[in-house]
């Protein structure tokens, strides 16, 4: 479906994002982090660098989890937004082609007929 712009244009509409899949998939990953969550209660240690760090093993892994899947989105909202913005290009680029070749072709028919009539003058 093409939205049509003031001045006439048409815009192209690129869908696509998924948010209903998201959702879903999201639901059944809380449910599953909760699940290990409860599961996992038991103290761990856990080592980085200079720090030391005792937490419930669940909430490490919900940390990770949580971690992970926003770095996930913010690749994935990049790489959508770079995405969107080149097949935007690529149409605008189209169009302008076209429009390229319209005055071209209009150029060459002007001056075909300039070229008649001044051979017809001539004679």
């Amino acid at each position: 479906m093409d939205k049509r712009r003031s001045d006439g244009g048409v815009r192209g509409q690129f869908r696509g994002t998924g948010l209903y899949w998201n959702l879903i998939l999201a639901l059944v990953v809380v449910v599953a982090v909760i699940i290990g969550i409860i599961q996992n209660s038991q103290g761990i240690r856990l080592k980085y660098l200079a720090w030391t760090v005792s937490m419930p093993l669940g909430v490490a892994l919900l940390v990770t989890i949580v971690l992970t899947v926003a770095l996930a989105s913010l690749v994935g909202m990049m790489w959508r937004r770079r995405r969107r913005h080149q097949l935007t290009d690529s149409v605008e680029l189209r169009k302008l082609r076209g429009q390229t070749q319209e005055q071209a072709t209009a150029a060459r028919g002007a001056d075909a007929s300039a070229a008649g009539r001044s051979s017809g003058a001539s004679a």
